[in-house]
């Protein structure tokens, strides 16, 4: 799939009706996203958990609320930079009330056809890809995000996904299979981690740009940085 694969008008307008929907029952509230156990706090930590975002500029895909700056605020205070994108206004309105300022600021639209003109250094989507679409291949939307955020990013990027490995999988949600994800992954480098040992039912995909290594130890660069 190319990176001209993007969310169908039909489930466009699904996603933004399902979500202004539930803002306006809940409000403020994970409820609202869509999430009801109080895990947000897990996802965002397990997503930032192999990348230094000190001085980084960071893309948030189907940003929602913008609540991934209370983790990086917590990490980071005003040593990052944020960019939030989301389809959904009311979602938009709320996030720029709560958190814009010189550093970060939230974008209205489609991540595959918004224009972005500042280069993110990393990339992360959190529950993006969770919803089964309606008139969309979901493996295709996942592949053609993944091509455009590798493209954008000068580092890489993390996805979370719900997993085919469940116990009670939901009609209207994406259970995404996590070898077929890795699949997907590898087309983009050899520096990839796929984390599933926080939560039995979501796994994270993380692809990281910088594959080199020296052949005569053979390990990855990067992973000899983050040791130093």
């Amino acid at each position: 799939m190319t990176q001209k694969t993007r969310l169908s008008d039909l489930d466009k307008a699904d996603t933004i009706d399902r979500y202004s929907k539930r803002y306006r029952e809940f409000g403020y509230s994970p409820k609202a996203l869509g999430w009801d156990k109080g895990k947000q706090d897990i996802r965002f930590d397990v997503l930032t958990s192999l990348y230094n975002c000190k001085g980084k500029t960071i893309l948030d895909i189907g940003c929602g609320f913008g609540d991934m700056n209370i983790t990086l605020m917590a990490r980071y205070p005003d040593q990052y930079r944020y960019i939030g994108i989301d389809l959904v206004p009311e979602l938009i309105h709320e996030a720029r009330q709560r958190y814009a300022n010189d550093s970060i600021r939230f974008i209205e639209g489609d991540f595959m056809t918004v224009d972005i003109d500042e280069s993110p250094d990393f990339v992360i989507a959190s529950g993006t890809f969770n919803h089964k679409l309606k008139n969309t291949d979901n493996y295709a939307l996942i592949e053609a995000a993944m091509s455009r955020a590798f493209t954008l990013s000068s580092d890489g990027f993390a996805f979370d996904f719900l997993s085919d490995k469940v116990n009670y999988p939901l009609t209207h949600t994406f259970h995404a299979g996590p070898e077929r994800i890795l699949s997907l992954a590898y087309q983009f480098s050899r520096n990839v981690v796929l984390r599933n040992d926080y939560m039995p039912f979501e796994f994270s995909v993380f692809v990281f740009k910088d594959a080199s290594f020296l052949t005569e130890d053979t390990v990855f660069n990067r992973y000899k940085e983050l040791r130093d």
